[in-house]
């Protein structure tokens, strides 16, 4: 297994997607969110298998997919979703109307 620095890590997350600084790193680190062994400098060493456990995590916390969410909250979560993405294809719709009317093209 490989072992990573903070700075290694963040870029490792950086390289995945995940926009954090190191600070965000040592964060989660200190609350124990992210795996990682501190040395008597305060200096945080994380396993590279840990960090792509964490990236599993955090794609799905706070959506109606994370793990360990009772049933209720997760249908609470699908609603909201499909709410949030409803009002999205209005705004898309009146975006498309407005633009074949300034562009003057028949709807179909």
């Amino acid at each position: 297994m490989t072992i990573l620095t903070e700075q290694e890590a963040t870029s490792l997350m950086h390289s995945c997607g995940i926009k954090c600084s190191k600070e965000k790193v040592r964060q989660w680190l200190d609350e124990g969110i992210l795996k990682g062994s501190k040395e008597a400098t305060g200096q945080y060493f994380v396993g590279e298998d840990d960090v792509y456990n964490f990236l599993e995590y955090y794609r799905w916390e706070g959506t109606a997919f994370e793990k360990g969410i009772n049933e209720k909250e997760q249908i609470e979560r699908l609603l909201k979703e499909n709410i949030e993405l409803k009002d999205e294809l209005g705004k898309l719709n009146r975006e498309i109307y407005e633009l074949e009317c300034r562009l003057r093209i028949n709807p179909f």
